[in-house]
């Protein structure tokens, strides 16, 4: 496994240097904090794991996260508000890892585990944390609506969705534009925000039916396709 970290700050790179050379599995660690020689290592064939930072000086690393297709883009970060969590994974991220939630050893486990194909959460505030939005949030939906946005919720495309519901593609356009007034958002990332924050489901004796990222490891299982 070839690892790249990109962050701004030449300490953390130096200590996940330290932390990750002689790693059994690991065969390179390499790092910068200039987000185009990120794109040239991933361009190149030369990583097969970024751990990328989101605050960065020229680019962030949601902006950057796009351009790197081809690795398994794992966030390593101080930033932990789920919002920036659920903007890197529908982005295309395998995982989201809070600067100091895990040990070290664990967290290169999780990292692991994403090249692997899940997804893994770690150190990000609980959903109860935030504002309670409660379970009038699907009531605001309709059946299918509710279908829907759970199935953009795990990450996947309108083609993907229409194609798991048996609809056209332009009806889900529809269901989408529709759930997106009714729930109060404009992007993808916000739905997905205010749907896992939702609240337990209406007649749940467990708890919630679905709880988003929460501290972890949490892993979310197989990777969903990025949206």
């Amino acid at each position: 496994m070839r690892i790249l970290a990109v962050d701004d700050n030449p300490i953390i790179r130096m200590g996940l240097r330290t932390l990750l050379d002689g790693t059994p599995g690991v065969t390179s660690v390499a790092d910068t904090g200039d987000p185009y020689e990120a794109i040239a290592y991933v361009r190149a064939g030369q990583v097969d794991v970024v751990l990328l930072d989101v605050r960065m000086p020229r680019m962030s690393g949601l902006e950057l996260l796009p351009q790197l297709t081809g690795a398994t883009v794992v966030m390593l970060t101080h930033t932990d508000d789920p919002e920036t969590v659920a903007e890197a994974i529908a982005a295309g991220a395998a995982g989201y890892l809070v600067h100091g939630a895990l040990e070290p050893e664990a967290m290169v486990a999780a990292v692991r585990l994403c090249r692997s194909g899940s997804q893994v959460v770690s150190g990000v505030a609980p959903p109860s944390a935030a504002p309670p939005r409660g379970p009038a949030v699907r009531d605001l939906l309709s059946r299918r609506e509710a279908e829907v946005m759970d199935l953009v919720a795990d990450g996947l495309a309108n083609g993907e969705v229409a194609a798991r519901l048996f609809i056209s593609e332009k009806t889900v356009k529809n269901h989408v534009n529709s759930l997106f007034a009714k729930l109060g958002v404009t992007t993808r990332s916000q739905a997905i925000v205010r749907w896992l924050q939702r609240g337990p489901e209406p007649g749940s004796a467990v708890g919630p039916g679905r709880t988003g990222p929460r501290p972890g490891p949490h892993t979310l299982g197989p990777r969903a396709a990025a949206p």
